[in-house]
């Protein structure tokens, strides 16, 4: 016989150990080894080249791994951590309890201990929250894949290709340039 899968809530979350690498997805609680050196590298290069594009600024909008992304209605919450958000145009951090509003864009570097969720379940997740794109960078295939997730399109760029951005006028990012060494 079959055992009832257990739905995870907030309260589980917050009763794990500071410090310890967690999301509720779907009400899984899914944790993951920390990132690798490379995928945090490549974490920095995606904020960077925000931030030559946003300029002056750019510090309010644009968040990196480890910041919650809280969606839906208690006790069916998800809790996600994309590795960077792009918080919309004129946001202003206030201070120590401010919450972030939902992002324009999400990205996440891929992994294989995330891939999965990376590429379902938490595409869901952002466009249920009203994130208007998701990208998804895979350090394997050096791909760029730029999801409009309220058109429920999406657009796979490679080598030779510059992925652009709709929710952050003039970002551009050209694949090869990316994932170099």
């Amino acid at each position: 016989m079959a055992m009832p899968k257990v739905r995870h809530t907030r309260a589980d979350y917050d009763s794990l150990p500071e410090g310890a690498y967690a999301q509720i997805i779907e009400g899984e609680l899914v944790m993951t080894p920390a990132p690798t050196p490379w995928h945090e590298r490549l974490v920095v290069r995606f904020i960077e080249m925000l931030a030559a594009r946003l300029g002056k600024g750019w510090g309010d909008r644009v968040l990196g791994s480890r910041v919650e992304l809280v969606t839906g209605v208690p006790p069916d919450e998800e809790i996600v951590q994309p590795d960077v958000l792009v918080l919309p145009e004129g946001t202003r951090a206030t201070g120590r309890g401010w919450r972030p509003p939902t992002p324009v864009l999400v990205a996440e570097i891929l992994s294989p201990s995330t891939e999965r969720y990376d590429r379902g379940a938490k595409l869901r997740i952002y466009r249920t929250a009203g994130v208007l794109e998701g990208w998804l960078l895979d350090p394997v295939a050096e791909t760029v894949d730029v999801h409009d997730l309220a058109a429920r399109t999406s657009r796979a760029f490679g080598h030779g290709e510059a992925a652009e951005s709709r929710a952050v006028p003039g970002f551009r990012v050209e694949a090869r340039e990316f994932f170099a060494a």
